[in-house]
Protein backbone atom coordinates (compact mmCIF):
# COMPACT_ATOMS: atom_id res chain seq x y z
CA UNK A 1 0.00 0.00 0.00
CA UNK A 2 1.21 3.05 -1.30
CA UNK A 3 2.21 5.74 1.43
CA UNK A 4 0.87 9.98 1.44
CA UNK A 5 1.80 12.47 3.65
CA UNK A 6 -0.63 15.57 3.16
CA UNK A 7 0.52 19.00 5.13
CA UNK A 8 -1.77 21.40 5.73
CA UNK A 9 -1.43 24.75 7.42
CA UNK A 10 -5.19 24.80 8.67
CA UNK A 11 -7.29 22.08 10.92
CA UNK A 12 -8.24 19.18 9.23
CA UNK A 13 -11.98 18.96 10.92
CA UNK A 14 -12.58 22.37 9.22
CA UNK A 15 -10.85 22.02 6.03
CA UNK A 16 -13.36 20.51 3.86
CA UNK A 17 -11.60 20.02 0.70
CA UNK A 18 -8.50 18.47 2.57
CA UNK A 19 -10.74 16.15 4.35
CA UNK A 20 -12.60 15.02 1.13
CA UNK A 21 -9.33 14.60 -0.49
CA UNK A 22 -7.47 12.06 2.14
CA UNK A 23 -10.79 9.98 2.59
CA UNK A 24 -11.33 9.48 -0.87
CA UNK A 25 -7.50 8.26 -1.23
CA UNK A 26 -7.89 5.84 1.70
CA UNK A 27 -10.83 4.46 0.07
CA UNK A 28 -8.86 4.40 -2.93
CA UNK A 29 -6.45 1.49 -1.21
CA UNK A 30 -3.63 4.38 -0.12
CA UNK A 31 -2.10 4.60 3.49
CA UNK A 32 -3.02 8.75 4.09
CA UNK A 33 -1.50 10.61 7.08
CA UNK A 34 -2.42 14.59 7.43
CA UNK A 35 -0.35 16.93 8.71
CA UNK A 36 -2.23 19.59 10.15
CA UNK A 37 -0.65 22.29 11.61
CA UNK A 38 -3.24 24.28 13.03
CA UNK A 39 -5.49 21.41 14.86
CA UNK A 40 -5.88 21.26 18.73
CA UNK A 41 -6.63 18.88 21.22
CA UNK A 42 -4.32 15.81 21.24
CA UNK A 43 -1.41 16.10 19.22
CA UNK A 44 -1.90 13.37 17.26
CA UNK A 45 -5.96 12.05 16.29
CA UNK A 46 -7.89 9.28 14.28
CA UNK A 47 -10.44 11.26 12.61
CA UNK A 48 -12.21 8.78 10.29
CA UNK A 49 -10.01 6.46 9.91
CA UNK A 50 -7.10 8.97 8.80
CA UNK A 51 -4.08 9.23 10.99
CA UNK A 52 -4.01 13.51 11.92
CA UNK A 53 -1.07 14.67 13.80
CA UNK A 54 0.07 18.33 15.01
CA UNK A 55 3.98 17.79 15.36
CA UNK A 56 3.72 21.79 16.21
CA UNK A 57 3.82 23.62 20.16
CA UNK A 58 3.84 27.12 19.50
CA UNK A 59 1.78 29.79 16.72
CA UNK A 60 2.58 29.03 13.45
CA UNK A 61 1.70 31.93 11.20
CA UNK A 62 0.57 31.28 7.62
CA UNK A 63 4.14 32.66 6.24
CA UNK A 64 6.69 33.86 9.27
CA UNK A 65 7.95 36.84 9.27
CA UNK A 66 9.30 36.57 12.78
CA UNK A 67 11.80 34.68 14.59
CA UNK A 68 9.75 33.69 17.13
CA UNK A 69 7.62 31.46 14.15
CA UNK A 70 11.02 29.56 13.10
CA UNK A 71 10.95 26.95 16.54
CA UNK A 72 7.25 25.82 14.97
CA UNK A 73 8.74 25.82 11.27
CA UNK A 74 11.85 23.23 13.01
CA UNK A 75 8.96 20.95 14.60
CA UNK A 76 7.30 20.41 11.51
CA UNK A 77 10.55 19.67 9.49
CA UNK A 78 11.63 17.59 11.77
CA UNK A 79 8.23 15.49 12.04
CA UNK A 80 8.05 14.94 8.46
CA UNK A 81 11.56 13.74 8.09
CA UNK A 82 11.11 10.80 10.87
CA UNK A 83 8.24 9.55 8.93
CA UNK A 84 8.48 8.53 5.06
CA UNK A 85 5.56 8.60 2.35
CA UNK A 86 5.85 7.66 -1.20
CA UNK A 87 4.04 10.64 -2.28
CA UNK A 88 3.92 13.87 -0.73
CA UNK A 89 1.08 16.34 -1.26
CA UNK A 90 1.16 19.89 0.39
CA UNK A 91 -1.83 22.07 0.50
CA UNK A 92 -0.93 25.66 -0.24
CA UNK A 93 1.88 27.92 -0.63
CA UNK A 94 3.76 27.74 2.77
CA UNK A 95 3.61 23.47 3.18
CA UNK A 96 5.58 23.72 -0.55
CA UNK A 97 8.92 24.10 1.19
CA UNK A 98 8.40 20.99 3.68
CA UNK A 99 7.14 18.94 0.96
CA UNK A 100 10.00 19.65 -1.28
CA UNK A 101 12.89 19.12 1.28
CA UNK A 102 10.84 16.15 2.38
CA UNK A 103 11.12 14.35 -1.18
CA UNK A 104 14.60 14.90 -1.56
CA UNK A 105 16.11 13.91 1.69
CA UNK A 106 14.00 10.83 2.15
CA UNK A 107 12.23 9.97 -1.80
CA UNK A 108 8.88 10.15 -2.79
CA UNK A 109 6.75 12.09 -5.92
CA UNK A 110 5.89 15.52 -4.99
CA UNK A 111 1.97 16.80 -5.38
CA UNK A 112 1.34 20.29 -4.51
CA UNK A 113 -2.24 21.74 -4.60
CA UNK A 114 -2.72 25.40 -4.19
CA UNK A 115 -6.16 26.35 -2.95
CA UNK A 116 -5.51 30.07 -3.63
CA UNK A 117 -3.79 31.90 -6.43
CA UNK A 118 -0.79 33.17 -5.20
CA UNK A 119 0.57 35.08 -7.47
CA UNK A 120 -1.92 36.66 -7.84
CA UNK A 121 -2.84 37.22 -3.56
CA UNK A 122 -2.38 40.77 -1.83
CA UNK A 123 -0.53 39.05 1.52
CA UNK A 124 1.73 42.13 2.03
CA UNK A 125 -1.30 44.88 2.08
CA UNK A 126 -2.88 43.85 5.12
CA UNK A 127 0.08 43.97 7.43
CA UNK A 128 0.61 47.03 9.06
CA UNK A 129 3.65 48.22 10.38
CA UNK A 130 5.39 44.98 9.45
CA UNK A 131 4.59 45.89 6.07
CA UNK A 132 8.13 46.22 4.39
CA UNK A 133 10.07 43.23 6.35
CA UNK A 134 6.05 40.92 4.95
CA UNK A 135 6.80 42.81 1.63
CA UNK A 136 9.92 41.55 1.42
CA UNK A 137 9.39 38.13 2.45
CA UNK A 138 6.41 37.47 0.26
CA UNK A 139 8.77 38.51 -2.79
CA UNK A 140 10.47 35.13 -1.56
CA UNK A 141 7.44 32.99 -1.16
CA UNK A 142 6.71 33.91 -4.80
CA UNK A 143 9.76 33.16 -5.92
CA UNK A 144 10.02 29.76 -4.20
CA UNK A 145 6.42 28.62 -5.46
CA UNK A 146 7.75 29.56 -9.25
CA UNK A 147 11.09 27.19 -8.52
CA UNK A 148 9.49 24.44 -6.89
CA UNK A 149 5.76 24.07 -8.48
CA UNK A 150 8.09 23.23 -12.02
CA UNK A 151 9.34 20.33 -9.68
CA UNK A 152 6.30 18.90 -8.75
CA UNK A 153 5.31 15.78 -10.32
CA UNK A 154 1.19 17.15 -9.85
CA UNK A 155 0.41 20.62 -9.60
CA UNK A 156 -3.47 21.10 -8.81
CA UNK A 157 -5.51 23.78 -8.23
CA UNK A 158 -9.76 24.74 -7.57
CA UNK A 159 -10.76 26.09 -10.64
CA UNK A 160 -10.07 27.45 -14.49
CA UNK A 161 -9.62 30.92 -13.89
CA UNK A 162 -6.61 29.90 -11.52
CA UNK A 163 -5.22 26.90 -13.93
CA UNK A 164 -4.72 29.40 -16.60
CA UNK A 165 -3.24 32.35 -14.43
CA UNK A 166 -0.93 29.48 -12.53
CA UNK A 167 0.44 28.29 -15.95
CA UNK A 168 1.31 31.31 -17.22
CA UNK A 169 2.90 32.99 -13.93
CA UNK A 170 4.47 29.81 -13.39
CA UNK A 171 5.23 28.21 -16.79
CA UNK A 172 3.50 25.01 -16.09
CA UNK A 173 1.66 22.83 -18.48
CA UNK A 174 -1.90 23.58 -17.00
CA UNK A 175 -2.86 22.62 -13.58
CA UNK A 176 -5.05 19.82 -12.92
CA UNK A 177 -8.36 21.91 -12.31
CA UNK A 178 -10.47 19.92 -8.78
CA UNK A 179 -13.34 21.79 -7.86
CA UNK A 180 -14.39 22.25 -3.98
CA UNK A 181 -17.99 20.10 -5.01
CA UNK A 182 -19.62 18.71 -2.60
CA UNK A 183 -22.01 15.57 -2.50
CA UNK A 184 -25.91 15.92 -1.95
CA UNK A 185 -26.80 15.69 1.86
CA UNK A 186 -29.85 13.13 2.23
CA UNK A 187 -33.32 13.90 3.27
CA UNK A 188 -33.25 14.95 6.76
CA UNK A 189 -34.49 12.38 9.09
CA UNK A 190 -35.09 14.12 11.91
CA UNK A 191 -32.62 12.60 13.81
CA UNK A 192 -29.79 15.63 14.14
CA UNK A 193 -31.03 19.24 14.64
CA UNK A 194 -30.00 21.31 11.83
CA UNK A 195 -29.29 25.56 12.08
CA UNK A 196 -33.43 26.02 11.74
CA UNK A 197 -33.92 23.30 14.73
CA UNK A 198 -30.85 25.09 16.62
CA UNK A 199 -32.86 28.60 16.48
CA UNK A 200 -35.64 26.92 17.22
CA UNK A 201 -37.12 28.53 13.65
CA UNK A 202 -40.34 26.83 12.08
CA UNK A 203 -40.59 26.14 8.56
CA UNK A 204 -41.23 29.27 6.88
CA UNK A 205 -39.57 31.68 8.53
CA UNK A 206 -36.68 33.44 6.56
CA UNK A 207 -33.50 32.05 7.25
CA UNK A 208 -30.71 33.58 5.71
CA UNK A 209 -26.85 31.67 6.01
CA UNK A 210 -23.23 32.55 5.77
CA UNK A 211 -20.99 29.82 6.60
CA UNK A 212 -16.75 29.46 6.93
CA UNK A 213 -14.50 31.90 8.06
CA UNK A 214 -15.54 35.48 9.67
CA UNK A 215 -12.11 37.74 8.23
CA UNK A 216 -12.41 40.92 6.33
CA UNK A 217 -12.85 40.47 2.47
CA UNK A 218 -16.03 38.65 3.16
CA UNK A 219 -18.82 41.57 2.90
CA UNK A 220 -19.44 40.82 6.44
CA UNK A 221 -19.80 44.23 7.61
CA UNK A 222 -21.75 45.56 4.75
CA UNK A 223 -24.06 42.62 5.44
CA UNK A 224 -24.75 43.45 8.80
CA UNK A 225 -25.32 47.19 7.37
CA UNK A 226 -28.27 45.74 5.45
CA UNK A 227 -29.48 43.59 8.01
CA UNK A 228 -30.32 46.37 10.64
CA UNK A 229 -32.61 47.59 7.55
CA UNK A 230 -34.14 44.44 7.12
CA UNK A 231 -38.07 44.23 8.24
CA UNK A 232 -38.79 41.57 10.93
CA UNK A 233 -39.55 38.25 10.77
CA UNK A 234 -36.15 37.28 9.19
CA UNK A 235 -33.67 35.43 10.34
CA UNK A 236 -29.58 35.63 9.67
CA UNK A 237 -27.33 33.07 10.78
CA UNK A 238 -22.93 32.98 10.67
CA UNK A 239 -21.74 29.71 11.11
CA UNK A 240 -18.15 30.32 12.12
CA UNK A 241 -15.09 31.67 13.62
CA UNK A 242 -12.82 34.08 12.75
CA UNK A 243 -11.11 37.72 13.70
CA UNK A 244 -14.02 39.87 12.75
CA UNK A 245 -16.25 37.46 15.25
CA UNK A 246 -15.99 39.76 17.95
CA UNK A 247 -16.98 42.73 15.92
CA UNK A 248 -19.62 41.48 14.29
CA UNK A 249 -21.17 40.63 17.55
CA UNK A 250 -21.08 44.12 18.87
CA UNK A 251 -22.16 45.40 16.07
CA UNK A 252 -25.48 43.26 15.84
CA UNK A 253 -25.97 44.09 19.96
CA UNK A 254 -25.37 48.02 19.28
CA UNK A 255 -28.07 47.73 16.78
CA UNK A 256 -30.10 45.83 18.68
CA UNK A 257 -30.10 42.83 16.05
CA UNK A 258 -31.83 40.14 17.74
CA UNK A 259 -32.38 38.46 14.60
CA UNK A 260 -28.88 37.86 14.28
CA UNK A 261 -26.97 34.61 15.61
CA UNK A 262 -23.94 33.33 15.97
CA UNK A 263 -22.96 29.62 16.21
CA UNK A 264 -19.52 27.99 16.19
CA UNK A 265 -18.11 26.14 13.38
CA UNK A 266 -19.38 23.02 12.50
CA UNK A 267 -17.74 19.76 11.34
CA UNK A 268 -16.96 19.96 7.79
CA UNK A 269 -18.75 16.40 6.16
CA UNK A 270 -21.77 17.73 8.29
CA UNK A 271 -22.13 21.26 7.14
CA UNK A 272 -24.18 20.48 4.46
CA UNK A 273 -27.13 18.80 6.46
CA UNK A 274 -26.77 21.34 9.46
CA UNK A 275 -27.47 24.21 6.74
CA UNK A 276 -30.23 22.64 4.62
CA UNK A 277 -33.29 24.19 6.43
CA UNK A 278 -32.20 27.83 4.96
CA UNK A 279 -33.72 29.59 3.23
CA UNK A 280 -31.01 31.42 1.21
CA UNK A 281 -27.14 31.26 1.77
CA UNK A 282 -24.56 34.79 1.20
CA UNK A 283 -21.17 34.52 -1.19
CA UNK A 284 -20.31 38.16 -0.77
CA UNK A 285 -16.40 37.99 -1.63
CA UNK A 286 -14.80 41.58 -2.06
CA UNK A 287 -12.75 42.20 -5.22
CA UNK A 288 -9.20 42.86 -3.25
CA UNK A 289 -6.45 41.31 -5.38
CA UNK A 290 -6.27 38.82 -8.67
CA UNK A 291 -6.91 35.79 -6.18
CA UNK A 292 -10.07 36.60 -4.96
CA UNK A 293 -11.13 37.86 -8.16
CA UNK A 294 -10.50 34.09 -9.23
CA UNK A 295 -11.92 32.45 -6.68
CA UNK A 296 -14.55 29.81 -6.22
CA UNK A 297 -15.39 29.55 -2.52
CA UNK A 298 -16.23 26.54 -1.01
CA UNK A 299 -19.78 27.73 0.96
CA UNK A 300 -20.69 27.95 -2.96
CA UNK A 301 -20.81 24.19 -3.26
CA UNK A 302 -21.90 23.68 0.31
CA UNK A 303 -24.92 25.71 -0.01
CA UNK A 304 -25.75 23.59 -3.70
CA UNK A 305 -25.49 20.41 -1.78
CA UNK A 306 -27.86 21.30 0.64
CA UNK A 307 -30.33 22.59 -1.51
CA UNK A 308 -29.71 26.38 -0.34
CA UNK A 309 -30.16 29.37 -3.56
CA UNK A 310 -27.42 31.66 -3.23
CA UNK A 311 -27.53 35.71 -2.86
CA UNK A 312 -23.09 36.00 -4.76
CA UNK A 313 -20.85 38.52 -5.59
CA UNK A 314 -20.88 38.84 -10.13
CA UNK A 315 -17.05 37.39 -10.22
CA UNK A 316 -15.86 35.36 -13.02
CA UNK A 317 -16.08 31.95 -11.29
CA UNK A 318 -18.87 32.42 -8.99
CA UNK A 319 -20.60 33.91 -12.23
CA UNK A 320 -19.97 30.81 -14.66
CA UNK A 321 -21.38 28.49 -11.41
CA UNK A 322 -24.02 30.61 -10.11
CA UNK A 323 -25.36 31.78 -13.40
CA UNK A 324 -25.43 28.50 -15.07
CA UNK A 325 -27.06 26.78 -12.53
CA UNK A 326 -29.27 29.55 -12.44
CA UNK A 327 -28.90 28.99 -8.85
CA UNK A 328 -29.01 32.87 -7.45
CA UNK A 329 -28.95 36.36 -7.83
CA UNK A 330 -25.77 38.48 -7.48
CA UNK A 331 -25.03 41.80 -6.11
CA UNK A 332 -22.29 44.54 -4.71
CA UNK A 333 -20.95 43.22 -1.57
CA UNK A 334 -19.42 47.05 -1.30
CA UNK A 335 -22.82 48.50 -1.35
CA UNK A 336 -24.85 47.36 2.20
CA UNK A 337 -28.03 49.28 -0.03
CA UNK A 338 -27.54 47.08 -2.62
CA UNK A 339 -27.30 43.71 -0.36
CA UNK A 340 -30.68 44.80 1.54
CA UNK A 341 -32.54 45.63 -1.77
CA UNK A 342 -31.36 41.75 -2.94
CA UNK A 343 -32.27 40.37 0.82
CA UNK A 344 -35.59 42.01 0.27
CA UNK A 345 -36.65 40.90 -2.81
CA UNK A 346 -35.77 37.61 -2.54
CA UNK A 347 -36.78 37.05 0.92
CA UNK A 348 -40.80 38.70 -0.26
CA UNK A 349 -41.25 36.71 -3.34
CA UNK A 350 -41.44 33.17 -2.33
CA UNK A 351 -42.00 31.84 -5.99
CA UNK A 352 -38.89 33.10 -7.42
CA UNK A 353 -37.04 31.55 -4.19
CA UNK A 354 -38.59 28.02 -5.03
CA UNK A 355 -37.76 28.63 -8.25
CA UNK A 356 -34.18 29.56 -7.69
CA UNK A 357 -34.46 26.33 -4.83
CA UNK A 358 -35.73 23.85 -7.93
CA UNK A 359 -33.00 25.06 -9.66
CA UNK A 360 -30.15 24.07 -7.16
CA UNK A 361 -31.49 20.80 -6.32
CA UNK A 362 -31.17 19.63 -10.34
CA UNK A 363 -27.30 20.99 -10.18
CA UNK A 364 -26.55 19.59 -7.33
CA UNK A 365 -26.88 15.84 -8.48
CA UNK A 366 -24.28 17.31 -11.40
CA UNK A 367 -21.78 19.07 -9.01
CA UNK A 368 -20.85 15.93 -6.96
CA UNK A 369 -17.64 15.17 -4.96
CA UNK A 370 -17.74 11.68 -5.90
CA UNK A 371 -17.35 12.85 -9.56
CA UNK A 372 -14.61 15.52 -9.13
CA UNK A 373 -12.50 13.38 -7.50
CA UNK A 374 -12.12 10.61 -9.67
CA UNK A 375 -10.07 13.12 -11.78
CA UNK A 376 -8.00 13.17 -8.26
CA UNK A 377 -7.91 9.68 -7.95
CA UNK A 378 -6.80 8.59 -12.04
CA UNK A 379 -4.06 11.43 -11.22
CA UNK A 380 -2.68 9.59 -8.79
CA UNK A 381 -2.84 6.24 -10.30
CA UNK A 382 -0.39 7.77 -13.09
CA UNK A 383 1.53 8.21 -10.47
CA UNK A 384 1.52 4.95 -8.48
CA UNK A 385 2.80 3.78 -11.84
CA UNK A 386 5.57 5.37 -11.83
CA UNK A 387 6.60 4.12 -8.84
CA UNK A 388 5.95 0.92 -9.49
CA UNK A 389 7.80 0.97 -12.82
Amino acid sequence: MLRVIMVVNSDFRHDSRVQKEALYLRRAGYDVTVFSLTMTGPQEQDIKGIRVLNPTTGSLARFPYRLSYLRAYFQVMRALLRDRADIWHGHDLETLPFIFVASKLRGGKLVYDSHELWQGYDWPGRSGRWNIARRLLWKIWLCLERVLAKRCHLVITVNESCALEMAESLGLQSPLVLRNCVDPVAEKDGSTAGLREKLGLVQGEPLVVYTGHLKTGRGLHNLLKAWAGMPGGTHLAFVGYGPLESELREFALNCRLNNVHFLPPVKAWELPGFISGATLGVVLTEETDLSSRCSLPNKLFEYIAAGVPVLATDLPEIHRLVDGCQAGVFTDPLDHNSIRAALTELLGDGERLERLRQNVLKARDNLTWQGEVSLLINEYSKLKDILKG
